[in-house]
């Protein structure tokens, strides 16, 4: 009788079907469970002569996703009523019909549960269950059949050829205003004069302005994230940060970016999941070191995920705790009994003063008109990156948030890639993903599918 170590219930038969993609390739192995078969004495001639065991086929086990089929379906069709609307609606003068591809990712606070995670358009998968995938369905599905809040690879490209890797803009200010707190680079109760352009460089030969030319004049730190300060973060972090470290300003910058998920893979362990990248590493493609930092300071040289922005709102939230996104909650055997339990994982933790928190959570206030009525206080920033493509410049939608503001429950992430103002493209995303998990779970604890409805006589 020959022998192997190989467990034969493990050895796949050619018409068996197998996870090629996301949560099924991930847990190929508890969800297909094993195949039976018989275990045959041969004699000298390799001729079975009887069964010496018999080995019954072992369910697989079932997997329990975190995510809300209801806040999933909101979220949907939220983004494909808001590429709708772009395309029909100008916004800065115009119509914003090179957006076509979406992104978005909702994961709570405290547990990491991710309980939205949309990627449009989007496609029936049932189409990999056929024998052959006919090439005429494979056209339309190329170019987004994988996931794009997690990867650039195949993953839905916009009407002039962005992808889903996006720079994320005035997201970064938040945490480009702690580092400057943190590295001494200014105080919570300095005020810096805005006078909508900020110069860098060899005599101050280059320089940056604020959106539109806007001068803001005398701005706290806190204000410059609400007002948005390009110039702030210029000068006073991105600048100061290549003065403080000569040489080194880079690398600082860097270790502060990955203690918040930006440059390093979120953990979900989700297959092929991009670390995003970061441009400020190659400071020859910048024009110099203070370049690349100056740049950097207000989130033009780093491009990352849907699923890496609200990992960095949730850490943003948990005042610089960084924990695990969880797409699943438990996997059960086929009687129904849990054999593994996921919770709440802290990958990083980052220190700061009390006091810059409550500032940063002070900026996190920029005037929003797609939250206009929304009852809850909640701290939120818009973006909107610049990126080249055929030889233009193309203006991407980015929008995070958490909710509420004091004992968050929810981080939201949205890109819209050429969606224009982050403001008018991204943010009605977010607000129709805060008002579904409102429904679901309550963003104060209540959820309000549950509260009756108040009855007028």
């Amino acid at each position: 009788m020959k022998q192997t170590d190989a467990d034969p219930g493990l050895s796949y038969r050619e018409d068996e079907f197998v996870g090629i993609y996301g949560l099924e390739q991930q847990y190929q192995r508890e969800l297909r469970g094993k195949n039976g078969y018989q275990t045959l004495s041969v004699n000298a001639q390799n001729m079975a002569e009887k069964v010496i065991a018999l080995v019954p086929p072992v369910k697989g086990n079932d997997i329990w996703m975190t995510i809300n089929k209801n806040v999933q379906m909101r979220t949907e069709q939220a983004i494909k009523d808001q590429l709708n609307w772009l395309h029909r609606n100008p916004v800065q003068g115009k119509l914003h019909k090179d957006a076509i591809t979406g992104y978005a990712v909702a994961m709570e606070v405290d547990t990491g549960n991710v309980v939205a995670m949309a990627n449009m358009p989007d496609y029936d998968t049932n189409v990999w269950n056929a024998e052959r995938l006919p090439p005429e369905v494979w056209a339309k599905i190329e170019g987004y059949y994988q996931n794009g809040t997690i990867n650039d690879i195949s993953s839905g490209v916009s009407g002039n050829g962005l992808k889903s890797l996006i720079y994320l803009g005035s997201t970064i200010k938040p945490l480009s205003v702690l580092i400057g707190l943190e590295e001494g680079l200014f105080t919570t109760g300095d005020t810096y004069m805005d006078k909508g352009i900020a110069y860098f460089g060899k005599d101050n030969s280059s320089s940056v302005r604020n959106s539109s030319g806007h001068v803001l004049g005398p701005l706290s730190p806190a204000k410059a994230i609400q007002e948005s300060s390009n110039a702030f973060m210029v000068e006073w972090v991105g600048n100061a940060l290549y003065k403080k470290y000569p040489g080194e300003g880079i690398a600082i910058w860097d270790k502060y970016m990955k203690a918040f998920g930006l440059g390093v893979s979120t953990q979900s362990g989700l297959p092929g999941e991009s670390a995003g990248v970061a441009d400020y590493l190659d400071p020859k493609k910048a024009g110099s070191t203070q370049a690349a930092l100056v740049h950097a300071s207000f989130g033009q040289k780093g491009k990352y995920t849907a699923l890496q922005l609200a990992q960095y709102t949730a850490t943003l939230a948990n005042e610089g705790v960084r924990i695990k996104p969880q797409l699943v909650s438990k996997i059960t055997d086929p009687d129904g009994k849990t054999v593994k339990q996921f919770g709440r994982e802290v990958l990083d933790s980052i220190s700061f003063h009390p006091s810059y928190w409550k500032e940063i959570k002070r900026g996190m206030n920029t005037k929003v008109k797609a939250f206009d009525g929304f009852p809850y206080d909640f701290a939120r920033k818009t973006g909107t990156s610049e990126m080249e493509a055929f030889g233009a410049t193309r203006d991407n939608g980015v929008f995070i948030a958490y909710a509420p503001r004091e004992h968050p429950k929810l981080a939201v992430a949205v890109i819209i890639p050429e969606g224009g103002f982050g403001a008018n493209s991204a943010a009605p995303v977010a607000r129709q993903i805060f008002e579904a998990y409102d429904q679901e779970y309550g963003l104060d604890g209540v959820p309000k599918k549950n509260v009756p409805e108040s009855r007028v006589d």
